[in-house]
Parts: structure tokens; sequence; C-alpha cells
């Protein structure tokens, strides 16, 4: 699981103007990281979920993500804006807090799910939300995420 995030898919002074900022952001990124080939398509795929259903929840966090086989290896990334952005949520109130999952398509079953289910869970805990909004040690952070998604697994 240690390599689902690491300091290089943690991204805390993220300057985005909108939800369409943010999802090209992190495509971008999965393509400089080699978590995909095709940035524009990722992107896409973003959007066509963002079509199904909302991934707004609530307390200004997202969890954007896509099972595509436009990605290559199970990656979650953190990104911290620095201003919050319209985005639809449970609360009506917008995003600052942005975890992404990007899963590839032939991944085991369920993995994507389990993964939303835990970060699903652990934003209900006022200490998560409190450390992710507020730490600026990408290891120590990157450390504090992956063990609470292990916690909840």
């Amino acid at each position: 699981m240690n390599d689902l995030l690491n300091e290089n898919t943690v991204f805390l002074n993220v300057d985005e103007k909108d939800k369409d900022g943010i999802l090209k952001f992190i495509s971008t990124k999965a393509k400089e990281l080699d978590i995909t080939d095709d940035a524009d398509a990722l992107y896409h795929d973003f959007l066509e979920r963002e079509k199904e259903f909302s991934t707004g929840l609530q307390d200004g966090f997202a969890i954007p993500h896509a099972r595509t086989n436009n990605v290559k290896k199970v990656t979650v990334m953190y990104l911290r804006n620095k201003n919050s952005i319209e985005w639809q949520t449970l609360d009506d109130q917008p995003v600052k807090y942005i975890f992404a999952l990007l899963v590839p398509e032939k991944s085991a079953g369920d993995v994507h799910l389990k993964m939303i289910s835990a970060l699903a869970t652990a934003l209900l805990e006022d200490d998560f939300k409190e450390t992710v909004i507020s730490s600026n040690d990408k290891g120590e952070l990157t450390r504090f995420i992956l063990k609470i998604m292990k916690e909840e697994n």
C-alpha cells in the first residue's frame, strides 16, 4: 500500500480556479509521474465520472476518481488548493481538499471501492480532517494518510 501515495503525489499549494482546473492538474501530474500515458484521456475519464455522480463530499473535501485503462498503477493523490472552488457537494459548500484516486481498469475488482470507503470513513473523523488540512510536512502527511487507509481496510 505504501506505493499508493508518496511525497510526489501530495500537492499542498495548488492554485486552480475551478473543478475543471483541478481535474486537469491531476491528469497532468499523473502523466509527469508516469501514472498515465495520456493526460487528456485521463482528464476525460474524470469528467465522465463526474457526470455520473459528483465526487464532492462535505467540509471542503472531494474524492474524484477514475477506474480506467488510461491508468497504469493504483495511485492516490492529495491536493490542497489555495482557494475554495465550486464543486457539487453533500453540504453545498465549496471544496479545497481533494483526494484523487486513479485505478487501472484491470485492477482487482473492488480496489477502488475499498480506497473510497477508507477515505470516506477517515473523513468522518475530525482528527483526520484537521491533520490533512493543516500539515505542511509532505512526509508526515503521507505516512499519516497511509496509516489511516491501512487501518480502515
